[in-house]
């Protein structure tokens, strides 16, 4: 018997093995990358339907936000309650609806970078209806309790309706407060 024909059954026991590893690894790989989509998708899910509290889980203490491509101003660290606090001051009257698609997922450890493209609509009653699009950035790390955003930049690609929202949002608030 030759041997080549007494070592197939060896080398096809190694590379099922091999493939196998393989196959493993990039089935872990898939699932860190979904969980850091569903991580990002759960916190404007939550912004949504206004869950301040869970929207506030999805981020790490201190978070880099920058949104100057739509405010002109700097990006900074921003502590995650006092950020998720402004946003429920602000959008107390607001229906919002993010849509998030396009998702790129680069894994670097316990270390992730996601990329998606944004679509945000934004209603007030008697405020004509805001809407931004563009691209996110966000930052995050793979802590005890899953991975939470540590950064996240908006570039604003485009804009429609009253590009004046905000501002009338947060005169409406000051309004009805007094």
């Amino acid at each position: 018997m030759k041997l080549s024909t007494l070592l197939l059954p060896v080398l096809a026991v190694l590379s099922v093995s091999s493939f196998a590893g393989t196959a493993q690894k990039e089935h872990k790989t898939m699932i860190e990358k979904q969980n850091v989509i569903d991580a990002v998708v759960h916190m404007v899910n939550a912004i949504d339907t206004k869950q301040w509290a869970k929207a506030e889980q999805h981020f790490m203490p201190t978070v880099f936000v920058d949104y100057s491509s739509m405010n002109n101003q700097a990006g900074a660290d921003t502590k995650s309650n006092d950020l998720v606090g402004g946003w429920a001051g602000l959008l107390k009257t607001v229906a919002t609806h993010h849509m998030l698609t396009n998702f790129e997922v680069t894994l670097d450890g316990n270390k992730a970078k996601l990329q998606s493209h944004v679509y945000a609509s934004h209603l007030a009653d008697g405020i004509d209806y805001w809407d931004i699009y563009g691209r996110y950035l966000h930052e995050l790390e793979k802590t005890d309790s899953g991975w939470k955003i540590n950064a996240m930049t908006l570039i604003v690609h485009g804009q429609k309706g009253n590009t004046g929202f905000l501002a009338e949002v947060i005169a409406q608030n000051e309004s009805a407060s007094k």
